[in-house]
């Protein structure tokens, strides 16, 4: 009897167990927080929460450095041909005045075979600032000079200053007004260096109010 009990025993037991593995679990009452896992995060500074994170990329680095090696220097700032031509045509009008004294004053006279530097001359001896002529003519190479010096000092920059503008502008003022004072007064003799000196006034006004500025 006792071998057949135990047989009996034997054969239970696995039903017994599978029994007690087909029974339900009861679920929790409360949530049940899993084990957190660590991972390590790199932080990175940015400059705005748009900017995205910064990847390493050889083929990107490579692309980079290529780009700054085919980077051309920038370009040198040419001279401004309005502002050469400005102080070219000062000089030349200065040049009138002087030359006309020394050289050939029989052709760069201005009034009465007088050059324009002999008039400026006997203008500061007199003082005589009532004659409109002579003090119009003296104004002249003053307006040409300030043109030359203001266009020097902006011979690297596009097109001719504001104060060029207004040296060339008072430039012409006074050679017309010495030109129509003449005239309405009488009994002058025009010579050349007057009419080149009232024709580069003009010119150097068109220069500087047509010259394209930065």
């Amino acid at each position: 009897m006792s071998k057949k009990s135990e047989k009996k025993n034997k054969v239970a037991a696995p039903a017994a167990v599978e029994e007690k593995e087909a029974t339900p679990v009861a679920a929790p009452s409360k949530a049940v927080q899993l084990t957190p896992i660590i991972q390590p995060i790199a932080f990175v500074p940015y400059s705005s929460q748009e900017q995205p994170l910064y990847m390493y990329d050889e083929e990107v680095e490579d692309e980079i450095v290529e780009e700054e090696e085919e980077v051309v220097a920038p370009a040198k700032k040419k001279a401004s041909a309005a502002a050469i031509i400005l102080s070219i045509l000062s000089l030349v009008i200065i040049g009138i005045y002087v030359a006309a004294k020394f050289v050939v004053p029989e052709y760069l006279a201005l009034i009465d075979g007088v050059s324009g530097l002999d008039m400026i001359i006997n203008l500061v001896e007199t003082m005589e600032f009532t004659n409109i002529i002579a003090v119009a003519i003296a104004v002249v190479p003053v307006m040409a000079l300030l043109t030359l010096i203001s266009s020097l000092i902006r011979v690297c920059k596009k097109g001719a200053c504001v104060f060029a503008k207004i040296t060339t502008f008072f430039g012409l003022l006074a050679a017309l007004v010495a030109l129509l004072m003449a005239l309405i007064e009488g009994g002058y003799t025009f010579g050349y260096g007057l009419y080149a000196v009232a024709a580069i006034s003009l010119i150097n006004v068109l220069i500087a109010y047509l010259a394209k500025n930065d």
